[in-house]
């Protein structure tokens, strides 16, 4: 608690909080974020087949995290190969208006990249922020041969 200058702490001591639990209230939970995901993807990360792609053992997961960003934030539309699977549906995008934060897009990633067996690092408002950047202007939702270009 030591960064938190001592004025504040006192405030935050006597309302009984503490910088982290302050700290964790500002941070949006990946895990309930995802919640928004399971109708589609499934609480396991499963999928359903022929339907909705597996965010568990995925390439498109673990792999570049531009690619995993760009889809929620422009959407995908048309085919994509998962794990020797094509899929040919529609995600929406959740990152151009009001629908999620940079920060809800960072911690749904994250929780996306480490959760069912999923070894791949955290993703960052930075990282966010990055492919926003470098994808600014785009009007249309990606395709798997736009993805596969993106590093």
């Amino acid at each position: 608690m030591s960064a938190v200058r001592p004025p504040l702490r006192s405030l935050l001591l006597l309302g009984g909080l503490s910088a982290a639990s302050l700290h964790a209230q500002a941070t949006p939970s990946g895990a309930a974020i995802y919640a928004r995901c399971t109708p589609c993807h499934q609480a396991t990360g499963a999928g359903i087949p022929g339907a909705f792609p597996p965010l568990a053992s995925s390439s498109w997961v673990t792999g570049p995290v531009d690619r995993p960003i760009a889809i929620l934030l422009h959407g995908l539309q048309g085919p994509l190969t998962v794990s020797g699977t094509t899929y040919n549906g529609v995600m929406m995008r959740y990152g151009t208006g009001v629908t999620m934060t940079d920060a809800e897009l960072a911690a749904v990633l994250t929780y996306i990249r480490t959760s069912w067996g999923n070894r791949a690092t955290p993703v960052t408002v930075a990282d966010i922020a990055r492919v926003r950047a470098k994808t600014k202007g785009r009007t249309k939702p990606f395709s798997e041969a736009e993805l596969l270009a993106l590093r």
